[in-house]
């Protein structure tokens, strides 16, 4: 979409929560046309509603990670952990979820957790063939990514 694009959905869909402000799929659209724009903490509490009433699907996968990562893109680390961890309890499976959460850790200094859980996610969500001959070296390096072995 242009911005223009962007503008005209973002009025469409303000008038739109106006009316339905409980509705998660309009405040879903809502915060992800702000996400979209670079509007993240105007996204936020939009993505908040959509979760708490009750967004499903793929909607609800994707509003944990456009929550998370819009919390991390304003600083605020400590909450998108929060609400990653909650998305990987609920999608343990989504490697998205996984790499946004790993940056997350990144940022709040826990550099040995974000590469493990990287080096995790990659092998485990990659069809790559050089990933998968190496597996089992990459899974064992992860679990002591510190570790000297001589």
């Amino acid at each position: 979409m242009e911005n223009k694009d962007y503008e005209e959905a973002k009025m469409i869909l303000e008038k739109l929560v106006l009316q339905s402000p409980e509705d998660p799929e309009v405040n879903f659209h809502l915060a992800s046309v702000n996400d979209s724009m670079g509007l993240e903490t105007s996204a936020i509490p939009y993505y908040r509603r959509a979760i708490e009433n009750g967004i499903q699907g793929e909607r609800l996968e994707a509003a944990f990670i456009q929550l998370g990562s819009s919390y991390r893109c304003i600083g605020e680390y400590q909450f998108a952990k929060d609400v990653l961890s909650t998305g990987m309890e609920k999608f343990p499976n989504n490697p998205a979820l996984k790499a946004f959460y790993a940056m997350t850790l990144y940022n709040l200094g826990e550099h040995k957790e974000s590469v493990t859980l990287l080096i995790k996610t990659l092998i485990t969500s990659s069809d790559d063939e050089w990933l998968k001959r190496y597996e089992a070296a990459l899974k064992f390096y992860s679990e002591d990514i510190d570790g000297v072995w001589n």
